[in-house]
């Protein structure tokens, strides 16, 4: 069960709502978070009942570990608990990968389960604030269950800091406003950019990537597409969750943070990095750069900082070398940011940067996409092959958009996301210009459209599920 499903829309969370609704009304506040875990369990266990288990266990696991380093804050039971979560996420996500090498590693089949990075990485910045006195106190099983367990942040984020989440429900559910209206339109546009603009790419995406996993040379033309139609296919996947994460959070009176700021009109890669999964990059500089040392040693240690902390974020994304290479790509590119900013007499001009900053990120999801190194490296060689043909011969029929009679080409679907990418205001922004009329056409168009294009297709899931 996902977001953007039918009976996620049309059964879970209306059920759940109007539970929680009357259980509020009555001021029954313990009764209150006591339902959202369990609907979040419930949630969790759709995907796969088995792990369900495995969930529990971490919680539990770290909450008692959070109990002993609250009471003593002794850097022995910190590394107790970090280790103890980095062997657990190592062994589901890179146990096959590490021992890839051995001549039975074939038969290694380890199913990696839904959103273990995300809650791995919440329990070690918890036990990390517990052991530095920016969180007081663990607070009551219940309270940390939903921390952790929340349904619209569990599977994908955003990252959420324990000590912004559990003062929230410490003031009671009762006291809290609902601003679900708000809540309603930012579901509505995360779902619009879910089904209607990030799906529909999908076939065009998976059949460029498919060609290069399969051999074939494919021109510039088409690795150029390829990398800007998964860039854009990236994005509105990933940020129509991020909103509809936040949406959901507001309808329960809930605030998560924000986790994209229109990352495709940076100006440079330190801004793209300030705008893109914002949560993920604040974990990463506080708890892996800056205790790296951060800029504090000059600038060959900072720019070593740098490429260390992108290359364990790209392995966090995937065991793979792609994923290797994509993050040292990033490393590289954020240093000769901060070198150039320092060195350079000369500016680019934000009208030559944007493009600039634009191209080079989307170029480097080429690895992120690809099944392996050499599928990459083989699409990195075509940008050279200037004598490919213009992609797909012409025109592609999209499945999901020829069942809402609407016929597109790849490059054009392209070209108008990309006018969208870079001209729309944030989603919170604009749902907020709209006004409180404004908003309520605007949920009532987009769930039209929405269950409309749902009928119609089997669900498919997140991106970011896949890491």
């Amino acid at each position: 069960m996902i977001f953007s499903s039918l009976s996620f829309l049309l059964v879970f969370l209306p059920a759940v709502y109007l539970a929680f609704l009357l259980l509020r009304s009555l001021r029954l506040e313990q009764a209150v978070t006591a339902l959202l875990v369990v609907a979040s369990l419930v949630f969790y266990a759709f995907w796969d009942w088995r792990y369900l288990g495995l969930l529990l266990a971490s919680m539990a696991g770290n909450y008692w570990l959070g109990q002993q380093l609250a009471r003593q804050r002794q850097r022995r039971w910190l590394a107790l608990a970090v280790t103890a979560n980095l062997l657990l996420l190592g062994y589901f996500k890179y146990a096959a990968f590490l021992l890839g090498f051995l001549p039975a590693a074939g038969e290694w089949q380890i199913v990696l389960p839904l959103a273990i990075s995300f809650f791995t990485f919440q329990q070690i910045a918890w036990h990390c604030d517990l052991y530095s006195g920016r969180l007081q106190g663990t607070g009551r099983p219940l309270e940390y269950a939903f921390f952790i367990s929340f349904f619209p942040q569990l599977i994908a984020g955003p990252i959420v800091h324990a000590r912004e989440l559990l003062p929230q429900i410490a003031r009671g559910w009762s006291r809290r406003p609902l601003t679900w209206q708000l809540g309603m339109a930012l579901l509505s546009v995360g779902l619009l950019k879910k089904v209607l603009l990030a799906d529909p790419l999908a076939p065009g995406v998976e059949a460029l990537f498919g060609r290069a996993a399969a051999g074939e040379a494919l021109g510039s033309a088409e690795v150029l597409l390829a990398s800007v139609a998964y860039g854009l296919q990236l994005y509105f996947d990933f940020s129509g969750y991020a909103d509809m994460a936040v949406g959901l959070g507001l309808m329960f009176g809930i605030r998560l943070p924000v986790n994209f700021r229109s990352p495709y009109k940076s100006a440079s890669i330190v801004e793209f990095w300030r705008r893109w999964h914002i949560t993920l990059s604040h974990f990463l500089r506080d708890y892996l750069y800056i205790p790296l040392g951060g800029n504090r040693h000059g600038r060959a240690r900072r720019s070593a900082n740098l490429l260390i902390t992108m290359l364990l974020g790209g392995l966090w994304h995937g065991a793979g070398w792609q994923f290797v290479v994509w993050g040292a790509l990033h490393g590289a590119l954020l240093s000769l940011n901060h070198l150039w900013a320092r060195y350079s007499l000369w500016r680019l001009p934000r009208l030559l940067a944007l493009p600039l900053t634009l191209l080079c990120v989307m170029l480097a999801w080429i690895p992120f996409r690809a099944d392996s190194l050499d599928t990459a490296l083989r699409m990195y060689a075509g940008l050279l092959n200037w004598q490919g043909g213009w992609p797909f011969e012409g025109k592609v029929l999209l499945d999901e958009w020829a069942a809402l009679q609407v016929t597109h080409s790849l490059p054009w679907a392209c070209a108008v996301l990309l006018v969208i990418a870079l001209t729309l205001p944030g989603s919170r922004r604009l749902c907020l210009r709209l006004g409180s009329r404004g908003r309520g056409l605007l949920v009532g168009a987009s769930l039209f459209l929405v269950l409309k294009a749902l009928s119609g297709q089997a669900d498919r899931a997140f991106l970011y599920f896949n890491f």
